[in-house]
């Protein structure tokens, strides 16, 4: 599990049961969209959301939306907003190579599945 002991800038908030589609510019340490155009050291990409327990709730595949100015978009499926998932929780995006070498870490960022009441 990745942790970041900064506190988060980035905060997505979703309902039980949502299905949205999640949108996220990567950057680099001093905040410019990193250009993921090659497809060689950007292959690939997972979403990833952990419970305190180290748990992963989420590990889905991203879509690189506009490679050249770093966005992604990871869809949620009914499995990730399971009621049993509701709580705040701690994520990432890791972007791999084409060897299946983590190349890219996004900053940790806060992840919350709220009941529907």
């Amino acid at each position: 599990m990745s942790f970041n002991l900064t506190p988060n800038n980035v905060e997505f908030r979703v309902k039980v049961g949502d299905r949205a589609s999640l949108v996220l510019t990567l950057t680099d340490s001093d905040g410019a969209a990193l250009n993921l155009s090659n497809t060689t050291t950007y292959a690939s990409g997972k979403w990833k959301v952990w419970n305190p327990t180290g748990t992963l709730l989420i590990n889905g595949t991203i879509v690189f939306t506009t490679r050249a100015s770093g966005v992604i978009t990871y869809t949620l499926t009914a499995d990730d907003t399971l009621s049993a998932n509701a709580g705040i929780w701690a994520g990432e995006v890791e972007i791999k190579d084409i060897n299946g070498i983590i190349t890219e870490q996004s900053r940790t960022f806060k992840f919350v599945i709220e009941e529907s009441y």
